[in-house]
C-alpha cells in the first residue's frame, strides 16, 4: 500500500507542478484515506466525564433513638446531596408491630439495637450483607473493633448489618473518696470497698456523705443487663458455650447458684435509689460528685447541657468540637469490671477456681447500641447499599453518632478521640481511661452475649422484671429466679422447643 501511494503523489506531482501545496496537500488526504492508510487524522472523540449521579431518596426507619437519624440525614444531604426521610419507632411500638414500619411505610434502610438482628432475620425483615461490601476498602472492616466485627453483626454465620457503636459498662470510682488500690478488681472485694466508703465518711463528719453502696441502671429495661453484667465472670470460660440456657436441650440455667448469688450481691450491694435510675442518671451523680462508686459509662449524650446547645452546634459538620460544660469535672477514674476469681460449671454442678494466668473479667457486648440494615423491601437497593458503606466511615460516624445515648466507639481511630465520644465535662484522663475499658473488651476471648434466639425479648422482659423485684426486697433471689425458669419454660414451649434447641445451637459459641 505504501508503494503504490508514493507513485500515485510522485506521478501527481510530475503532471500538477503548478498545483499550489495546499491543493496538494488535501489531495494526499483524500487518496490516504481511499487506501485505508493509517496516517488518517481523526477527529478527537469525547472522553464521557464521570458524572455525580445523585442517589435515590431513601426512607429509613429508627428504632429506640430519635435523635440520630436527624444527624444522619443532616451529613447525608450535606455531603452526599441525599434525600433521607426518618421514620421513627420506639422499642416497644416495634416489637408490638411484629418487627415491622408501621403500616403504610415503604422502608430502605433500617437503623435498630443490637439484640434485634436475630429477630430480623429470622423473620426475613433484612438483608444480608454482601461480602464486596464487607471486604471494601471503603468500608474498612479491620478497623472496627473486634466485637462489632465478628460477633454483634453477624447471625448463624453471616453478615447481616452495619455497626453504628455501642457502650460498655464500667466501674466509675470518685477519686476524692477512694484511691486507685481500692478499685475492687473482682466482685468479692467490692465489700471490702464500700467498707472504705464508710471510713471515708466517718473521717469527714462535716462533709457531704457518701452512699456506701453501689448506684448502678436498675431502671425497668436496664435491671436485666446490669444483673448480667454481674453474672457474666461467674457463668462464662473459655471452652464453655452454656451461659443463660443449656444448649443441649435449651433448659434455662437462670436459676442456678452462679446467677442466685449475683442477684444476691446485687441486692446487698446496690443503692436504694438504683431501682428507678438508668446509665444517664448513674453517670450524672457521679459527674456531680454525689456517688462514691457506681456502675455505668460516659457520654457526652449525658450532659444534660447538650439539649441547651444553639441547634447544630456539636453535631453538624465533620470536624466540630465536642460539646462543652460550664459544669465543673469531678474527679473520678473508670476501670472495668470486677472479675470472678471463680466459675460454675452446671454439668458436674460445682465451682472452678481459676488459674493465676486466666482472665477473670468478662465482657458484655450487644446489650445496647445500633446496627444498621438494608431492608428486604427496599425498593432503592443499589443506593441503600452504598448508604449503608458510607453510614460508619470513621468521619461520618464520629459526627452522627457521637451524641447518641446508646451509641460509643467501635472503631480503633474512635478511641483516638474520645473526647468527641464523652465531652469535656469529662476529664481527658478518665476519658482514655474508658477508651482502656473498650479495648480491653474487644480483646477479650470470653465475653457474654444474650443469645440470639427468637423472642429473646420476651426472655429478658421477664428476668427484667424478677431483678427489680428482688432489688426492691419484695422477694427471695432464688424464688424469683426459680420462678423466671418456669416463666421461660413456658416462653420456649409456647414458640416450639425443637426449634429453638435449633437455633440456640447455632448461635452459642461467643
Amino acid at each position: 500500500m505504501g508503494i503504490l501511494l508514493k507513485t500515485i503523489v510522485r506521478k501527481t506531482l510530475q503532471r500538477t507542478c503548478s498545483v499550489s501545496l495546499t491543493v496538494l496537500i488535501i489531495s494526499f488526504c483524500t487518496l490516504a484515506g481511499l487506501t485505508g492508510c493509517n496516517e488518517t487524522v481523526e477527529p478527537e472523540q469525547e472522553v464521557a466525564q464521570p458524572v455525580a449521579v445523585k442517589p435515590d431518596p431513601l426512607v429509613m426507619l429508627v428504632v429506640g433513638e430519635a435523635g440520630v437519624g436527624e444527624r444522619i440525614a443532616r451529613q447525608w444531604r450535606a455531603l452526599e446531596d441525599g434525600e433521607l426521610e426518618i421514620v421513627g419507632m420506639s422499642v416497644q411500638d416495634f416489637i408490638a408491630n411484629d418487627f415491622n414500619a408501621p403500616e403504610g411505610e415503604a422502608v430502605d434502610v433500617m437503623v435498630y439495637p443490637p439484640e434485634m438482628v436475630a429477630e430480623l432475620v429470622n423473620r426475613e425483615r433484612i438483608r444480608k450483607v454482601p461480602t464486596e461490601l464487607i471486604q471494601s476498602s471503603d468500608f474498612n472492616k479491620f478497623g472496627l473493633l473486634k466485637h462489632f466485627r465478628v460477633s454483634i453483626i453477624r447471625h448463624e454465620g453471616e453478615t447481616w448489618a452495619v455497626p453504628l457503636g455501642g457502650p460498655n459498662y464500667s466501674l466509675l470510682v470518685n477519686s476524692k473518696v477512694l484511691g486507685e488500690k481500692s478499685v475492687p478488681s473482682n466482685w468479692s472485694k467490692v465489700g471490702r470497698t464500700l467498707s472504705q466508703i464508710s471510713a471515708f465518711d466517718e473521717q469527714n463528719p462535716t462533709g457531704f456523705q457518701f452512699p456506701a453502696k453501689v448506684d448502678m441502671p436498675l431502671a425497668e429495661g436496664w435491671a436485666a443487663w446490669t444483673f448480667l453484667a454481674r453474672a457474666a465472670p461467674s457463668v462464662c470460660n473459655r471452652g464453655k458455650l452454656s451461659t443463660v440456657f443449656d444448649r443441649e436441650n435449651i433448659q434455662p440455667l437462670i436459676n442456678l447458684p452462679p446467677f442466685v448469688e449475683a442477684l444476691e450481691q446485687l441486692k446487698s450491694i446496690a443503692s436504694q435509689r438504683s431501682h428507678d435510675l438508668d446509665p444517664a442518671e448513674v453517670f450524672r451523680l457521679m459527674q456531680k460528685g454525689e456517688s462514691a462508686i457506681a456502675l455505668s459509662w460516659p457520654s457526652v449524650a449525658f450532659d444534660p447541657s447538650l439539649n441547651e446547645q444553639v441547634e447544630g452546634e456539636g453535631s453538624g459538620e465533620l470536624g466540630t468540637e465536642p460539646v462543652n460544660s460550664e459544669q465543673a469535672v469531678t474527679e473520678f477514674s473508670i476501670s472495668p469490671l470486677p472479675g470472678a476469681l471463680r466459675w460454675y460449671d452446671q454439668k458436674s454442678e460445682r465451682w472452678i477456681i481459676r488459674g493465676k494466668s486466666d482472665e477473670k473479667r468478662v465482657g458484655l457486648i450487644g446489650f445496647s447500641g445500633l446496627v444498621a440494615s438494608v431492608a428486604k423491601d427496599s425498593l432503592n437497593e443499589q443506593t441503600a447499599w452504598g448508604f449503608l458503606k458510607w453510614l460508619p466511615d470513621k468521619a461520618i460516624s464520629k459526627v452522627t453518632m457521637s451524641e447518641s445515648p446508646v451509641s460509643g466507639p467501635f472503631r480503633a481511630s474512635h478511641l483516638g478521640e474520645m473526647m468527641r465520644w464523652t465531652g469535656n465535662w469529662v476529664s481527658e484522663d478518665a476519658a482514655f481511661e474508658y477508651a482502656d475499658v473498650i479495648e480491653q473488651n474487644h480483646e477479650r476471648g470470653v465475653v457474654l452475649m444474650f443469645p440470639r434466639i427468637p423472642q429473646a425479648s420476651r426472655y429478658l422482659e421477664v428476668l427484667d422484671l424478677a431483678v427489680r423485684r428482688v432489688v426492691a426486697g419484695e422477694e427471695e433471689a432464688q424464688a424469683a429466679l426459680d420462678r423466671v425458669a418456669e416463666r421461660w419454660d413456658e416462653i420456649t414451649d409456647e414458640i416450639g422447643r425443637d426449634s429453638q434447641r435449633k437455633r440456640l445451637r447455632q448461635v452459642t459459641g461467643i
